[in-house]
């Protein structure tokens, strides 16, 4: 999904001193063809990688949170540039940094909370580990491990912490074609990039001293590349959508420079069997129907939707469940982007529907076309 090129932006920036240019990576040009569980791993090659989490929980008191857990891996050296690393390896040498981000939106009393982490890929500080069919992607005590009958997330920061498990209720589901996800007019500028749309969560959120058991749903993105964010391209919003009647539509937005949006912006709709529909940029509209000013960037955000897509019958009208979802990850990323929980209402056909999701928007505060020079 396009979140990968934002932060491979940022990233060549962080190691342009290396000289390394992204030619010098592996390219997704196809059909990604995706095996599991051996694809939830580490991708090596390809400079950027990340697995992301959103979710919407509650409590027994019907305390609504918002949630996201997110493991950043970029790649610094590419295959093959070991040879001229000197003979008596260090054990902190390493070719991957891994960035994590963690959020919660606790929405009964209108908080937002968000931590980040960075770590080298090395010392058993950060990895993404594949064994016996478990993959376990961690950043110091934050993890999230992936087995056939679930997913185990856990990330303790100062004011709150996550202990989830996220079981699948439907297979994941591989966008584009066969996986192979388009982000611009050419082939390269692409990625790798499937879902868990619908894992039934159960687990505890602590906020301060309070602990509390919570169900709901999750969303859960893994995507690989090493293309950056075309030139003409200042950022994206992003929307993953799960319905009451047990369907899921993500739609990601493609913003141009000069205003409006890429062709090569799209989605997918999966149905209640778990088959996706992929949605090419004309399948589907959305409005922006307001907007609001981050008291802390001063970037200014839509902040309510509503989305049309006349293929399915479906009409829906997105708000956020809080205004202020905007995290600043200077200690991390350096990038500045509003992620948060939104409440969903419409029709499909002629049957009202309800639902969660999450909206992500990037390159409102600063667009992403930062590419280093040789």
């Amino acid at each position: 999904m396009t979140r990968v090129f934002a932060f491979l932006c940022l990233f060549l920036l962080l190691t342009s001193s290396s000289a390394v240019g992204q030619e010098d990576f592996r390219s997704v040009t196809g059909p990604c063809d995706f095996s599991y569980p051996g694809d939830h791993g580490a991708h090596e090659g390809y400079r950027t990688e990340w697995w992301y989490y959103t979710g919407n929980v509650e409590d027994s008191s019907q305390r609504r949170y918002g949630f996201q857990l997110t493991f950043f891996r970029t790649e610094m050296i590419p295959p093959g540039e070991e040879k001229d690393w000197p003979h008596r390896p260090s054990a902190w040498r390493t070719r991957d940094l891994y960035f994590a981000h963690a959020a919660l939106s606790d929405l009964g009393a209108r908080r937002f909370f968000h931590d980040e982490r960075v770590a080298r890929g090395a010392v058993g500080l950060a990895g993404a580990q594949v064994e016996d069919g478990s993959t376990r992607i961690f950043l110091d005590s934050w993890s999230a491990r992936l087995t056939e009958s679930g997913h185990a997330l856990d990330a303790a920061a100062d004011l709150f912490s996550l202990d989830l498990v996220c079981k699948p209720a439907k297979p994941p589901v591989a966008h584009g074609l066969k996986g192979y996800s388009l982000k611009g007019r050419n082939p390269e500028s692409a990625s790798c990039y499937y879902s868990f749309t619908r894992l039934d969560t159960t687990g505890t959120i602590t906020v301060g001293k309070a602990r509390h058991t919570v169900h709901g749903t999750a969303w859960m993105d893994h995507e690989f590349s090493s293309a950056p964010l075309e030139k003409d391209l200042t950022g994206w919003d992003w929307f993953s959508i799960q319905l009451d009647d047990r369907t899921e539509l993500m739609i990601y937005l493609l913003r141009l420079e000069s205003g409006g949006y890429s062709p090569a912006s799209c989605g997918t709709f999966v149905e209640v069997s778990g088959q996706e529909v992929h949605l090419n940029h004309e399948d589907f509209q959305v409005e922006v129907l307001d907007r609001w000013k981050s008291p802390h960037s001063g970037a200014v955000y839509p902040s309510r939707w509503r989305i049309h897509l006349p293929l399915m019958q479906l009409e829906l009208s997105i708000v956020p469940n809080l205004a202020d979802q905007e995290l600043i990850t200077r200690g991390s990323t350096q990038v500045i982007y509003w992620e948060g929980s939104v409440s969903v209402s419409g029709r499909s056909g002629q049957k009202p529907v309800k639902g969660v999701g999450y909206v992500e928007m990037t390159g409102y505060a600063k667009p992403f076309n930062l590419m280093p020079s040789p």
